[in-house]
């Protein structure tokens, strides 16, 4: 059992906090593993030998293989001590990097272990907080000991603590019921999502549909969703109205201002930058702004906020061949056992996340996030709206769906191949991008297979192809107007949703999630999973 001490955890979260992936500079027993020094293994293996059997047994073996070389005739032993290297260091050497991989994971275990144990034993909120604060430290250095936290009970200890007066033991709590996959219940009779689509500054046209929604509910974005899932501009919308909580109103000038620093820059330099770079636009600047405006927070930090939803934003990896493949941020994890269809994490800061989504080709340098390189979502999935359905399962397998709002950034018909659009280059690009993935049809799939009065989408036709980077202001007015006529035609579809997002839990349901939330506190039979 490896024993540390709880004194360092405060300012160890703070580094987390503000470093990049992996997300602390601090040294773990497992770093120093990784290096090959034989004093190193020589003290692991002094250290570890009691714990693992298989270990003395080895070395008894090798022993007896010494003595027998002891006895055998001179010439023999000439023979082996000729052979460069001999036999038994070629077999060390092939067991040494799979010995300390055994290693490393026992002891990681074993530490994971004790940090749940103490759990159960503190003096003061204080020492809780710190020991909780560890235990979330450690699921996020090593991801994959959450099944182990879970097979020793954690989530029942943590649901028990979150009982606590203390706001800043709750919060901690809550952090680490995130990382090890356990969730509240759904805010309403069934799960609520909204989905976001990528295009640029045409996301004003997915501001417009949810000023109505709030209008017509009386209630804040962040309060009326259970799960917020963008692409590009639309994860820009969903971090600001569910991780923020930024009123709409508000949203509206800091989305316009946004758009004009980021797509203020001059043709000329645009186009010197398009030649060595393959990106129009100050990628570095982009980094900069994000940096300033959503600070070095992670992820999974943002459960610590009781009201904040789920929120997910997506990207493409390029990198790990063909096809390529979607990449999901999250600010939560699933439960040991379950599985997304997705590759993603919730250990990255907020800005990468949203540097990583919004990597369009031709306009942002692709985006490299350890040994990954990320660009727009919109590449492969520029409507997300079935990857968050999918989510959305995994998170609450046993909720049925009650809402799923699509919102679409505009949808304009192509002129024919003859086009003057067709002879520039950016158009060319936009118009890659653009046609990489269809919105609708995800949209005529999902409208096929849900359930009825499940399902809303919402994405008005375009007079104009509005480029993603448009910032003139008499065609965003145009855009604007569009948005406005589209959403008279619809009022009664928006409506209805607005009367299905106002309903509330039923007595029974209410009920029922307070029984199974007490039989969580105190029996975590349910957590396990033969996967473990």
């Amino acid at each position: 059992e490896v024993r540390d001490t709880h004194s360092g955890s405060v300012s160890n979260k703070a580094d987390a906090v503000a470093g990049t992936p992996p997300p602390s500079s601090k040294k773990g027993f497992g770093h120093y593993l990784s290096y090959s020094a034989p004093t190193v293994q020589a003290f692991v293996g002094s250290y570890i030998a009691p714990l693992v059997p298989r270990f003395r047994a080895a070395e008894s073996k090798s022993a007896t293989v010494e003595e027998k070389s002891e006895e055998s005739p001179v010439k023999q032993v000439e023979a082996t001590i000729n052979k460069e290297p001999t036999a038994a260091e070629e077999k060390a050497k092939k067991l040494l990097p799979q010995r300390e991989k055994i290693i490393a994971r026992v002891s990681v275990h074993n530490r994971t272990r004790a940090l749940v144990q103490g759990l159960r034993r503190a003096s003061d909120v204080r020492v809780y907080i710190n020991r909780v604060e560890d235990l979330s430290y450690h699921l996020l250095e090593f991801p994959e000991t959450a099944g182990v936290a879970v097979k020793e009970k954690a989530i029942p200890c943590l649901l028990r603590l979150k009982q606590a007066n203390d706001p800043s033991l709750r919060a901690a709590v809550r952090e680490a019921l995130a990382l090890v996959g356990y969730h509240s219940p759904v805010k309403g009779r069934g799960i609520r999502i909204l989905s976001i689509d990528g295009g640029g500054l045409r996301g004003l046209l997915a501001l417009q549909t949810l000023h109505k929604l709030e209008a017509l509910t009386g209630k804040p974005i962040y309060k009326l969703f259970d799960y917020i899932c963008g692409v590009s501009t639309g994860a820009i919308l969903g971090f600001m109205l569910g991780v923020f909580q930024i009123p709409l109103n508000e949203c509206d000038d800091l989305y316009k201002k946004l758009g004009s620093d980021v797509f203020k820059q001059n043709v000329i330099v645009g186009t010197v930058k398009m030649g060595w770079s393959h990106a129009f636009y100050d990628s570095e600047a982009w980094e900069n702004i994000l940096k300033e405006k959503m600070g070095s927070h992670l992820l999974v930090e943002t459960s610590r906020n009781p009201e904040c939803p789920k929120v997910a934003a997506v990207s493409t990896l390029v990198n790990r061949g063909s096809p390529l493949k979607a990449f999901v941020f999250r600010n939560y994890n699933l439960l040991p056992g379950i599985r997304s269809h997705y590759l993603g994490g919730c250990q990255h800061q907020l800005w990468q996340a949203i540097r990583a989504t919004s990597a369009a080709p031709g306009y942002f340098q692709e985006f490299t996030l350890g040994n990954d390189l990320h660009q727009d979502g919109g590449l492969l999935i520029n409507n997300p709206t079935a990857l968050a359905v999918h989510e959305s399962k995994c998170l609450w397998p046993n909720t049925p769906l009650e809402c799923v709002v699509s919102l679409g950034t505009g949808r304009f018909e192509t002129p024919g191949r003859n086009s003057v659009a067709y002879t520039s280059l950016k158009n060319k690009i936009n118009n890659v991008i653009s046609s990489a993935t269809d919105t609708e049809e995800v949209h005529a799939m999902l409208d096929a297979f849900l359930p009825p009065n499940t399902y809303f989408r919402f994405n008005p036709y375009m007079s104009d192809d509005i480029a993603m980077d448009e910032n003139r202001q008499e065609k965003l007015n145009m855009l604007q107007a569009e948005g406005d006529r589209y959403l008279e035609r619809n009022e009664e579809k928006l409506k209805k949703v607005a009367r299905i997002l106002n309903r509330e839990k039923s007595s029974v349901q209410r009920m029922t999630e307070w029984a199974k939330l007490r039989a969580d506190m105190y029996n975590s039979a349910s957590f396990y999973s033969s996967k473990f």
